[in-house]
């Protein structure tokens, strides 16, 4: 495409197109002057690159895409755009050894607008045409576990960004209480299920005595557990104990709203102290279709002691109906909860 640009430029487009529009501008507007000539030949040419690289761009990403899928992928559009790109930096250099033609960053830049163009109207489509087979989805009383949030990313690295700045001195502080409590770590490091299983490690503040779980394994805490320290209950209590998690969401292992994430192989225990996988409770695979979350549905409207069963319900609830303005509430009383102390709480927390 390069080459064919250089060879159109050089056979077909300098003289005559340049003579074409003189003796229009000539036949139109007699007085008019080489300014506008020359405004309009930019015109014509510019609109001509613009087109031909918005051409080339939705060839290459329909080249790159091939069979792997019907939607939009991000890294298909930046291997296309490069290509088209790298392609108008080439036609430029080119022009270096053309007789009377001289290269422009300017005009490069001008030219592959039409790259990013082909790859917003491509966006805009593809998302368009998924947000049709979701509301078809809905209407048909299907649950759909890709429900398109495009803001939900970027605004949990940005307020993961802004939380940890802000909260740095809270950090310090809750640090430096742990640490004279027991001389024990400050940090507790622990293996949680994200989304699609993988695993990862969700950072905390150490809330139990050392060595918490040593001959149980992971067991979910219950009324007044003994393992708790006493500066771990007031960490609990208003959620600060998952404050380094913030660089969990940072890094995208969690968002900030989602089901809770669990540990592999942890037990439910039961009234009568009998313990079951929580891998055989259903709709345990269901909940990891989405990033697991700081917060949720669950977290906010059940107490911490609720079945498994009906927490699990709660999070696939939320699977099918979140939205960014559902985000946005759960969040906010989750801000009221904290404030209230009351994260620890048997009864209704909200």
């Amino acid at each position: 495409m390069a080459c064919v640009f250089a060879l159109y430029n050089q056979v077909l487009g300098w003289g005559l197109t340049y003579n074409f529009i003189v003796a229009l501008v000539r036949k139109i507007q007699p007085a008019g002057n080489e300014i506008a000539v020359g405004f309009l030949y930019t015109a014509e040419r510019k609109i001509f690159h613009f087109l031909e690289y918005g051409i080339l761009t939705f060839f290459l990403y329909r080249a790159f895409r091939g069979q792997k899928g019907k939607g939009w992928a991000e890294k298909w559009a930046v291997r296309a755009g490069a290509t088209a790109g790298g392609c108008g930096l080439l036609e430029e250099f080119s022009q270096v050894f053309i007789p009377g033609r001289h290269a422009s960053v300017l005009d490069w830049m001008i030219d592959v607008t039409g790259v990013f163009a082909a790859l917003g109207i491509l966006s805009v489509y593809y998302k368009k045409r998924h947000m049709r087979a979701m509301a078809l989805a809905a209407k048909q009383n299907k649950p759909s576990f890709m429900r398109a949030l495009f803001l939900k990313r970027p605004f949990d690295i940005a307020l993961s960004s802004l939380g940890i700045l802000l909260s740095s001195p809270l950090w310090l502080f809750f640090g430096l209480l742990i640490r004279l409590q027991d001389r024990g770590p400050v940090f507790y490091a622990q293996e949680r299920v994200g989304k699609n299983g993988r695993i990862f490690k969700a950072l905390k503040f150490r809330s139990m005595i050392r060595d918490a779980e040593k001959g149980q394994g992971p067991v979910q805490a219950v009324e007044d557990d003994p393992r708790i320290t006493k500066i771990g209950r007031i960490l609990r209590a208003t959620a600060m104990d998952e404050l380094p998690q913030l660089l969990n969401i940072f890094k995208g292992d969690m968002s900030f709203v989602g089901p809770r994430a669990l540990r592999p192989n942890e037990k439910e225990v039961h009234g009568d102290k009998e313990n079951e996988a929580i891998e055989e409770i259903p709709g345990y695979k269901e909940r990891h279709a989405v990033r697991p979350g700081l917060t949720g549905l669950t977290q906010v409207y059940l107490p911490g002691e609720t079945p498994r069963r009906k927490k699990f319900r709660y999070d696939l609830l939320y699977i099918r109906r979140r939205s960014f303005w559902l985000d946005l509430k759960l969040m906010a009383l989750s801000f009221w909860i904290t404030f209230r102390g009351k994260w620890e709480s048997r009864g209704e927390k909200v």
